[in-house]
């Protein structure tokens, strides 16, 4: 079983990111079937920087990897749909939980359900106060 998991800087001591798609690395760890680790590599995330879609580029780096199980803090809406579509089950950890902690958790049958949170990093257009009209902060509003 081939098991990634969204990390930091990477390897079986660092901590799981709270972030999939802008996650730094990945640890991929894989799993004989007893239930030990056989071989762990860390690697670059190589949507970590990409000016947008890091989320479904992250997925479609894991199915590319041969990835069964995805874990990491959250996911957003495009990257689970991705990973969902590809029939990889992906799950949520704690911040304070090991790589080596979460894959044991998940191999227990603790982590079973994904954490899902928005897309995205908050860069870009949003709705504010005027719903699209120019009146955000009374701007362009005459009748006050």
């Amino acid at each position: 079983m081939r098991i990634v998991v969204a990390t930091i800087k990477g390897g079986l001591d660092d901590f799981v990111s709270q972030a999939f798609g802008r996650a730094p690395t990945f640890t991929i760890v894989d799993v004989d079937e007893n239930g030990n680790i056989i071989n762990v590599q860390a690697v670059q995330n190589p949507a970590y920087s990409a000016p947008r879609a890091a989320g479904i580029q992250a997925a479609q780096f894991c199915i590319n990897e041969g990835a069964d199980v995805v874990i990491a803090g959250q996911f957003g809406p495009n990257s689970s749909q991705v990973l969902q579509a590809a029939g990889i089950k992906f799950v949520s950890a704690p911040p304070t939980m090991t790589v080596e902690q979460a894959v044991q958790a998940y191999l227990r049958g603790e982590l079973t359900q994904p954490i899902l949170g928005a897309e995205g990093s908050g860069i870009g257009p949003r709705r504010g106060m005027g719903r699209g009209r120019g009146k955000g902060m009374r701007r362009g509003v005459d009748d006050w």
